[in-house]
């Protein structure tokens, strides 16, 4: 029988091939294996393998390098290593290099100046504006900067050789100029290496441009990360970069920082200059080295005095000459004791009388270590006063404290000015004028007296500041000021939260209502036109009640409130009248519509209530308020039938239709007196300041009531009666009526006004130097009751309203009111042939009457 083979190992001792792979329950294998990765993590852990694991990896990222790496360098950086060497080129060489590499850095030296002209010969040329001329260039050229660059390469001409040489300028000629000069080369050798300092301002320019490139790069990385995170698209990303690119530096910014920075260069190189020249060194080691050579000169004289007096007097002499005259600034010896030991000879040693007055400070003693000789010790002690050199030093420290703190005065001085010219003084500005906003919001402030800040962000924000305090005045108007007020208010640190929900407060005013008649009509045909047309209205409304004394409160599109405010209950309390009548409450009439002469009241109880009304007729100067709003409402009236570009309606063939005689442009006013709640009406999302009361209703209630007596005009008994006598006189009542809510009878008046008519456009005198606006103004402020016969405009429009006219109409009213109607028929319809030529084609009033008769039947 044949046995089975076997490949035997030719190490003996060692498993087969085939023992090796034999399964034995895979027992014998697993532990191989681990025998094996146990024996290779022994060999990585050792340091021969760190060592040459590292070398590998090396090795592969230099071949990488060598055959893929690409060198990128800017500008910015490549002229950042040129300062750098240029700065410490110079020191490395003679601490590192051997003197056979001198002519290498004198190349790279050279290099470096020719780069720097030619850098400041490519800012001139490109980043100068030389269009306004050449002392009007605006950029680079003659800038501060231009100048430290001047002064950066100037100071590398030494360093140059060949230009050094050229123009006498070598080093070795200013080391032997130093060095017979002494203190003067000192001094030089200190400017030459502050001169060379100013290279270092080219560091502040390539400071900027590298960490403004830092910040890119940051920002792209940062954005790199958002887009591969999923957080936004490329395209948003690209989008977020075209606006960062389009944004520059504040103005602001960027002059305070321009200004800093020119501060602080000049501020460090006046420090670098200045204060070695103010810094004071004694040649403390002269005295030291002489005591040295006595000493050698004492042991080696041995017992010849005439040899050791000769050079004892030359030590002497030697130390007279240290200080001038060999006395300090007082007078005071240099050499104040000398004791030459052994004591062998006369005349050697000797101690100054004035030994004793020193200050301990004052004095150095200098003691050789004793050598000894022939059994005897030989050493020297010299005392020296050192009283010259403190005093120099003391005066050199004092101007040294002096410069310091004049330099620490000029630049808090400069720093503070510039802060306060560029961000301070507009912050105090814009705190003025919120101030004095919150104070008074309804006067209209010039703020062009305030000091301007030149033309940076600040004073953008300035005039921001300005627009919205008005946007506010005329946003919430008269009503709003308490808004506004308590809003803006700073002082005591002011509230950061938003409160337009204030308490409404009890005023006393004149209330005036407008429209615009035939509005439907205006808006159906004018269309997309309409908002060109109210605002046409609304500037004239404005305007002539503005000039007036009045506000406007409320557009309501065809409609207007505006408001003549006499004040708050709080400030008429003085001319709080009788108590007010419970009836006089609940239809909103005020005390000042009670008269005991009238007939009328003998109807109403008297009814007395706790609370008192202001009896307007006794507050001083109303009845001219009264007689501006009237006049203003009537200037009003005017300037509608003379405004050329409200003319040009009557023609328009959309408004026009089939009326011959064209479109008219007309509106209703109502004008009354009383109080009212002043406040914000709405919520946090949207906010009204107005008024409520029935007061202000019953001004609508006039101005509605204007188209059923055909009038322009109808105002109350309670605006009627505050009225001057003049005004008076030329209004007359059409009529005792009860509004809705009240069934008292109230007289209600109008001024005639015929409108169908040319009137003239104004002018301003040919030599006057006041515009028409201003002219306007002031005769508005100059108000006074001759305007009712003399003001063109005034006469114009009642000229239909004859005397007789008037006394009939009176006639026919007073018959009407007694109930004699056939008599006030006959009176009535007399008036009205009388009026003909009126917009209505007769009055209005006595039609209204007449009616009224007929449906009752006469």
């Amino acid at each position: 029988m044949i046995s089975p083979t076997r490949t035997v190992s030719a190490d003996p001792g060692l498993l087969s091939h085939e023992e090796l792979l034999a399964n034995y329950d895979g027992k014998r294998r697993r532990t191989l294996e681990e025998l094996i990765t146990k024996e290779q993590l022994n060999r990585m852990n050792s340091p021969k393998a760190q060592v040459s694991l590292w070398l590998k990896r090396v090795r592969k990222r230099v071949r990488w390098f060598v055959d893929h790496a690409r060198i990128k360098i800017s500008y910015g950086d490549f002229m950042m290593a040129v300062t750098i060497f240029v700065l410490f080129g110079d020191d490395v060489r003679i601490l590192c290099f051997p003197p056979s590499a001198d002519g290498v850095f004198a190349f790279f030296v050279s290099l470096s100046f020719i780069l720097f002209a030619l850098e400041m010969i490519l800012y001139f040329w490109a980043k100068s504006d030389f269009s306004n001329g050449i002392f009007r260039v605006k950029g680079y050229a003659f800038s501060f900067f231009f100048w430290l660059d001047l002064l950066a390469v100037l100071s590398m001409v030494p360093d140059v050789d060949w230009l050094a040489s050229a123009l006498g300028l070598q080093d070795s000629l200013m080391d032997s100029l130093g060095t017979k000069a002494g203190k003067a080369g000192k001094i030089g050798a200190k400017s030459s290496r502050v001169i060379r300092m100013a290279r270092l301002v080219r560091l502040v320019k390539l400071y900027k441009v590298t960490s403004q490139r830092s910040r890119e790069k940051q920002k792209l990385d940062d954005l790199k990360q958002l887009v591969e995170s999923g957080h936004f698209s490329h395209d948003e990303i690209q989008e977020y970069l075209e606006k960062s690119s389009a944004q520059k530096q504040s103005k602001v910014g960027a002059e305070l920082s321009d200004i800093i920075t020119r501060r602080v260069i000049i501020a460090v190189l006046l420090m670098l200059c200045i204060v070695p020249l103010l810094t004071y060194s004694s040649p403390v080691d002269d005295e030291l080295e002489a005591t040295l050579f006595l000493h050698e000169t004492n042991i080696h004289a041995g017992a010849d005095c005439e040899y050791l007096e000769r050079s004892v007097n030359q030590f002497r002499s030697f130390m007279g000459q240290l200080v001038e005259g060999g006395v300090g600034l007082d007078g005071d010896p240099f050499l104040v004791s000398l004791q030459v030991y052994p004591p062998r000879c006369e005349s050697i040693n000797f101690v100054d009388e004035r030994l004793s007055e020193l200050r301990n400070e004052s004095m150095r003693t200098i003691s050789t270590d004793p050598v000894s000789q022939d059994g005897r010790d030989y050493f020297v002690a010299a005392t020296f006063n050192l009283t010259s050199y403190m005093e120099r030093e003391s005066l050199s420290s004092v101007y040294l404290m002096i410069f310091v703190l004049f330099m620490l005065v000029l630049l808090s001085t400069q720093f503070t000015g510039d802060a306060q010219k560029l961000v301070l003084a507009p912050i105090e500005n814009m705190m003025a004028i919120v101030n004095m906003v919150a104070a008074d919001p309804l006067e209209d402030f010039d703020f062009k007296s305030l000091p301007r800040t030149g033309d940076y962000e600040t004073h953008v924000v300035q005039l921001a500041i300005e627009k919205i305090t008005a946007l506010l005045r005329i946003g919430f108007g008269v009503a709003g000021a308490e808004i506004i007020s308590s809003n803006m208010a700073v002082e005591g640190g002011g509230n950061a939260s938003l409160n337009p929900m204030i308490p409404g407060k009890r005023v006393y005013a004149l209330f005036g209502f407008c429209d615009i008649l035939s509005f439907d009509l205006c808006t159906e045909k004018l269309e997309d036109e309409i908002m060109t047309f109210v605002n046409s209205v609304a500037r004239i409304v404005h305007d002539e009640v503005t000039r007036w004394g009045g506000t406007c409160n409320k557009n309501l599109g065809n409609a207007f409130l505006m408001v003549w405010r006499i004040g708050d209950e709080a400030a008429l309390a003085d001319f709080r009248g009788v108590a007010r009548r419970a009836s006089e409450r609940s239809t909103g009439s005020n005390s000042n519509n009670s008269d005991g002469n009238d007939p009328l009241h003998y109807l109403v109880p008297r009814k007395v209530v706790k609370r008192g009304s202001i009896d307007l007729r006794r507050i001083p100067g109303l009845d001219v308020l009264s007689d501006k709003a009237l006049v203003g409402f009537l200037k009003v009236i005017v300037e509608i039938n003379r405004d050329l570009q409200l003319l040009a309606y009557r023609n328009d063939p959309r408004l026009c239709g089939d009326n011959d005689d064209g479109f008219l442009l007309r509106m209703g006013f109502g004008l009354h007196a009383g109080w009212a709640i002043e406040g914000a009406v709405g919520s946090l999302q949207k906010v009204d300041a107005t008024y409520l009361s029935p007061h202000v209703n019953m001004a609508a209630r006039m101005e509605a009531a204007t188209r059923q007596f055909g009038v322009a005009i109808l105002i109350t008994r309670s605006f009627f009666k505050l009225l001057s006598e003049s005004a008076q006189s030329h209004c007359r009542k059409v009529d005792v009526v009860t509004v809705k809510g009240s069934n008292v009878p109230m007289p209600i008046y109008t001024y005639d006004t015929f409108q169908n008519q040319v009137f003239p456009q104004l002018r301003a005198p040919k030599y006057s130097s006041l515009a028409l606006e201003d002219i306007l103004s002031r005769q508005a402020e100059n108000y006074d009751a001759s305007a009712w016969t003399s003001d063109p405009d005034l006469t114009q429009l009642r000229c239909l309203a004859t005397h007789q006219f008037k006394k009939t109409f009176e006639k026919g009213l007073s018959h009407y009111l007694g109930g004699r109607w056939d008599f006030a028929r006959e009176q009535l319809e007399k008036a009205d042939k009388m009026m003909a030529s009126n917009d209505i084609g007769g009055d209005g009033p006595s039609r209204a009457i007449l009616k009224y008769m007929k449906e009752y039947n006469w």
